[in-house]
């Protein structure tokens, strides 16, 4: 699915959904606004959303990620940016322990932890997150029974 790279006046955004056997990684902004994200950014031009994706999970968390495709896109609707979500995986090999880099806290959380911190997240993320190929490991419990 293609994203435009920008809607008039507007940057697009695009944003890791990255999965692991530990699960979904988020972080906490340092403004608090909003609490919870996944990583992400401003699309540069000529850049994909795959590629944004890449560069600011890396930027933001120290992690080296694949994108893997594009769950779908939306404007978002307090912001009225438009934002690409990529699903993406870890290139390495990763620990419980997530390195920050831009973000206040970077960990890996379960499913239902996910669905409670960003309950305004899109319904296409949601949608992949529960099916089994976005699931990667997670259905529920602690980090540790994965």
């Amino acid at each position: 699915m293609a994203v435009a790279a920008s809607v008039p006046g507007r940057a697009a955004v695009a944003v890791a959904i990255v999965t692991s056997r530990l699960g979904v990684l988020v972080g906490r902004r340092r403004d608090g606004n909003p609490p919870w994200v996944f990583p992400g950014g401003k699309v540069q031009p000529g850049e994909s959303p795959e590629d944004a994706a890449v560069r600011e999970t890396l930027e933001e968390t120290g992690l080296r990620v694949r994108a893997t495709g594009v769950i779908g896109s939306r404007v978002h609707p307090q912001t009225g940016v438009l934002i690409a979500y990529v699903a993406a995986v870890p290139v390495e090999e990763v620990n419980a322990t997530a390195v920050r880099q831009e973000l206040d806290v970077v960990r890996w959380v379960s499913l239902p932890e996910v669905l409670e911190l960003m309950g305004d997240m899109a319904e296409d993320v949601r949608q992949y997150l529960r099916r089994p190929v976005g699931r990667q490991g997670l259905d529920g419990g602690s980090p540790a029974s994965w």
